[in-house]
């Protein structure tokens, strides 16, 4: 396989398939897996870029492959691809572990190849990736489809590297190099997100089950940037403004949003999530875009989601269930606590009442809504997590028959790196556990998903937030039974899992303390086939309890 550039998708840890690892709540946090086989979209509008201009370019989701395919060999399948460049996205920070060793293979295996890192977290880490590993020759650094494209030009010409922007490398001499910075595009219209002939296997796409049935998912973005500066948000506008020099977002036009639908109608995608809030570029522009949306006849695209930054007034819903892009319409928001002022400290400025009136609005429009929460942020406490499961029951209660109010959550775990927090974790009531590169890495070899929690907050430790979110899990599983999402059996086996969670972290601690390395790999996977058994794992928890309680007397 002869390419000229060659873009990866890594799993968040590299050998999951081989390694005994327990990633238990940080599932949650993820629309997939704990292996992370989302891969983010500017990988798309990036090798349609390169295409366009006549490079043979491909996109290999590895993640994917991995986790599908228990057979597929990775480093033989690298090893099999010839091309000039290898891009690895280094996107989110949960890749860290996995984006570095598939750099390492890449180099191992071709040595005269390009290998590159790009996306928010390779961005902010880019002199300590370019330095420490050697493996790695560059980072493309903030919005990368016209870096890559120089990039992609400059090493098929053999010309210098210094006249690519965006560009951390290292020079024969071995000193780092920063190249200027480009101007980030005023317009999304330039790009194409759609291309999903670009990606190997594609018949092989995202898969989520919307209500009872399975249906094939893509995204499009409306924007990139932000408005707002949620505080641990890596994507904010501060973070934005930083990392990307973006002072205000660009905007992809109605025209081209539309003309996405259709090519992923043509390519029988049943769903579509609208990723960033519509409402961020106008009234005049979401009331277009739903309009125009809804006059087309779709063949294959029957469901939309929309993300909301902020609650939802009633003429905004009205307008929505009047001008539904597709049959099927979900509403999406994070309002992130249901404490008003742990929510306010994390940078979202609304009540609980304005939330509870989107979700009657909602109902009364007939049109899904779900409110996604996240636990162990900064100001929280356990005063503020009950208040959080009190909004969690008034939110579930009003879900009746088809007239749906869902209500999710998950831990943080990893702070974002070049947030507001992340740059400033004292102003905003967060201790870093983790300051470079290197200490995300290394966390993510633990086998405890309780290591990998990159900071601790002014009122709780990393003891105290594994017991938040493990309380938080318990307390959510007994709301769904309340108003009856599951029965007292589920409910029974949840919460049993919960129970052994708890064990296996400490199992693990004690684990760790061993100085035998055989005996340590001995104990975890006797500890992950407990965990896999569910009579083993009933067994384990009973006469774990039961020791508990002789201890005690």
């Amino acid at each position: 396989m002869n390419f000229d550039a060659v873009f990866l998708h890594p799993p968040s840890i590299f050998d999951f398939r081989k390694r005994v690892w327990f990633p238990g709540q940080i599932a949650k946090t993820v629309r997939f897996t704990p292996v992370f086989t989302m891969f983010p979209i500017g990988l798309v509008s990036i090798a349609d870029q390169l295409d366009k201009l006549g490079y043979k370019v491909k996109i290999i989701n590895l993640a994917d492959k991995m986790l599908t395919d228990k057979k597929f060999d990775v480093e033989h399948h690298i090893n099999r691809i010839d091309s000039r460049v290898f891009g690895i996205d280094l996107h989110w920070c949960v890749h860290s572990q996995g984006a570095v060793e598939i750099a390492r293979i890449c180099k191992e295996h071709h040595p005269n190849s390009l290998v590159v890192l790009g996306g928010l977290t390779a961005t902010c880490f880019d002199l300590e990736l370019v330095d420490q590993y050697p493996f790695i020759d560059a980072v493309v650094r903030g919005e990368g489809e016209a870096p890559i494209v120089e990039l992609v030009q400059e090493w098929e010409r053999c010309e210098n590297l210094s006249n690519v922007p965006n560009l951390t490398y290292k020079r024969e001499s071995g000193k780092v190099q920063i190249s200027p910075e480009a101007v980030p595009p005023k317009t999304l219209d330039q790009f194409e997100f759609t291309r999903l002939d670009l990606i190997e296997s594609s018949e092989q796409l995202f898969e989520v089950k919307i209500g009872s049935k399975m249906k094939k998912v893509w995204e499009i973005p409306v924007c990139r940037g932000c408005l707002f500066n949620c505080v641990t948000c890596g994507g904010s506008a501060y973070s934005y403004r930083k990392l990307m020099r973006r002072i205000t977002p660009a905007f992809r036009s109605v025209e081209r949003i539309v003309d996405d639908f259709k090519r992923l109608d043509e390519r029988k995608i049943n769903s579509v999530f609208l990723f960033q809030d519509v409402r961020m570029a106008g009234s005049h522009y979401w009331k277009d875009l739903f309009k125009a949306l809804h006059r087309e006849n779709w063949s294959n695209i029957e469901h939309v989601t929309i993300e909301l930054f902020y609650p939802a007034n009633s003429a905004f819903i009205s307008y929505l269930s009047q001008f539904k892009p597709a049959g099927q319409v979900t509403l999406t928001i994070s309002p992130e606590s249901g404490s008003e002022n742990v929510r306010k400290a994390h940078g979202r400025y609304y009540s609980n009442e304005s939330l509870l009136q989107t979700a009657r609005s909602c109902l009364r429009y007939k049109i899904p809504i779900f409110f996604f929460f996240m636990i162990g942020l900064a100001e929280d406490n356990w005063q503020t997590l009950e208040e959080t499961w009190g909004l969690w029951d008034k939110l579930l209660r009003m879900s009746t028959f088809r007239r749906w109010v869902g209500v999710q959550f998950g831990p943080m775990l990893l702070l974002d790196p070049g947030s507001l927090a992340f740059d400033m974790p004292e102003a905003y009531g967060y201790l870093l556990r983790f300051r470079n590169f290197k200490d995300y890495y290394n966390a993510m070899l633990s086998p405890s998903w309780r290591d990998w929690m990159s900071y601790e907050t002014r009122n709780f430790t990393v003891e105290d937030l594994t017991d938040a979110i493990l309380r938080s899990s318990e307390e959510f599983i007994k709301l769904r039974q309340k108003y009856r999402f599951c029965t007292e059996a589920v409910t029974r086996s949840k919460l049993l899992k919960i129970s052994l969670e708890r064990i296996i972290l400490e199992e693990i601690e004690d684990i760790l303390r061993l100085s035998d390395i055989n005996e340590k790999q001995r104990r975890l996977r006797e500890l992950e086939e407990i965990s896999k058994d569910p009579l083993l794992s009933y067994s384990y928890v009973i006469t774990h309890e039961e020791s508990e309680r002789i201890n005690q007397t």
